[in-house]
Parts: structure tokens; sequence; C-alpha cells
């Protein structure tokens, strides 16, 4: 099976929704794309990286902008959507780094917390945000994907967990730091190694402020590791094709995950 997959890499404007929507909007009609079978945005492109003023910025998760915009996605493109992240809140709970996943029709599939927040000169998730509870997997017509925001990139076992349970797919998105781009893309890379998985990085780029700019790095990791597409720092619209059938033949050949153990004990 071969999927095309569009990649969003936006620039977001702190705390305006309504205008980020219309970047995204003008980057995908830029690209000349009119239909995918998987759409990705990065981490809290509707309103930037400012952990102070999230509780400004957050939403009800059923009369959202964010939700509304990614179901005329779906429907426009007819395309499943990883939609990135947002602020919501849901049942009075407190304010959590969010990603919505739709199917083609624009139908909520699942929503994902974000699982492990971040930490880094003062801009602390943690004080501002709840974090999630739970991995997510979600069945979809291209296959199971597996859900992940940017620092969740840093625990393996997660991902593991999503290979030992069939994932086709992993999507990490994300806004992170420049400093450390070089972190990711090598964690990326690992990861789709070790669990021989596509992994598809989709980022912010631009900055905070002037000591924090994000990586952007945008990028496709094959089952082997290897960077078959990727973005710079510039916003634009990366457009690729995976093909599913050949990572389950190299899984044949090169059987890693069946020849893990589910569990390692040392003995002392």
């Amino acid at each position: 099976m071969k999927i095309k997959v569009l990649l969003v890499q936006v620039e977001p404007i702190a705390g305006n929704i309504e205008k980020n929507i219309q970047k995204v909007e003008q980057l995908l009609k830029d690209s000349n794309q009119n239909q995918a079978d998987l759409i990705v945005l990065p981490e809290l492109w509707t309103v930037g990286w400012d952990c102070p003023n999230f509780h400004k910025y957050s939403e009800e998760l059923t009369e959202s902008k964010y939700l509304n915009f990614l179901k005329i996605l779906a429907k426009k493109y007819n395309s499943n959507i990883i939609g990135g992240s947002s602020v919501l809140h849901k049942n009075n709970q407190k304010d959590r780094n969010t990603c919505i996943i739709l199917d083609r029709e624009g139908n909520l599939l699942k929503t994902y917390d974000k699982f492990h927040l971040f930490s880094l000169r003062g801009q602390s998730e943690g004080e501002y945000l709840e974090e999630g509870t739970t991995p997510v997997l979600v069945k979809t017509d291209i296959g199971k994907i597996g859900i992940s925001i940017c620092y969740d990139i840093r625990f393996p076992e997660m991902f593991r967990l999503y290979a030992f349970n069939g994932a086709d797919i992993i999507v990490n998105m994300s806004a992170w730091p420049q400093a450390y781009k070089e972190e990711y893309i090598t964690l990326a890379k690992a990861r789709a190694i070790e669990n021989q998985i596509y992994f598809i990085c989709c980022g912010l780029t631009g900055k905070i402020n002037d000591s924090f700019n994000f990586s952007g790095s945008s990028l496709i990791a094959d089952y082997q590791g290897r960077i078959t597409n990727s973005l710079v720092n510039e916003e634009k619209v990366l457009t690729a094709i995976i093909n599913i059938d050949k990572m389950k033949e190299y899984r044949t050949e090169m059987p890693i995950l069946k020849d893990t153990k589910k569990q390692y004990i040392i003995s002392e």
C-alpha cells in the first residue's frame, strides 16, 4: 500500500488561532495538492509555544476552532488528519496539550494528550498543563498510527509499545528547539530503526524570542532509518509517498520485532 502524506511546517503567531488557521490554509493551497491519505500538522501550531498564556488560548474540544478547522481539512482533501496539537480542556479538567485525530470524513477518531511534559529555560509545560494518562494507537484506513508529541520522542518504551501492538506508522509533532536539532533527527532515525517503522516528524519553524528558535526539521524516516524526505526551516508543505508493503517485506527479511523479548530481566 502506497500512502500520500502531507506535512505542514508553519511558523505560528502566538495566541492567534484565526491567523494560524489562515496560514495553514494558504500553505496547503500553495502546495497544489488536492488529495492526500494523511495530513500532519505540528505541535501547538494554533497558538505557538507560550506557556504562561496557555490558559488564555484554551478551548473546549467540541466547540473549538481547532477541531472545526480540521474537519474542513479532512473533507476538503479526503484525508486522515493528525492535527498537531492545541491547548484544550475537557470535562472541567486542567488544560492539556492535545492532538486531534480525524478520519477522511472528519469524524473524530481519538484524541491524544501529551504524555511527557517538557521543561527548558523557564518554559515548563508541567506548571501550566496536565499530562496525559496513556499513549494512543489509532486505527485508520491506511493502518495503525502511533501518536506522540515532541518530548515523547526521548522515551523509547512508548514506541516499542506501539510496535508490539501493530503500528504501521508513528507520528511525532513538535515545537523542537533549534539548539537540539541534531538530537531530534537522531532520535527520529533511532525510533524508526529499532521499531522497523515509518517515523514521521512535523515541526514548528520560527521562534519564541531571540534566544529560542524552533528547528523545523519536518521529515520522514523509513523503517531502516533513512531520511527520505525533509524540510529545514522554511514554511512549507512537504509531500511524500510511503510504501507500507515494502516495510512489511523488510520486517519479514529482518525479523527484529519478532526476535525481541517482551521482557528483559537482569540476573544479579
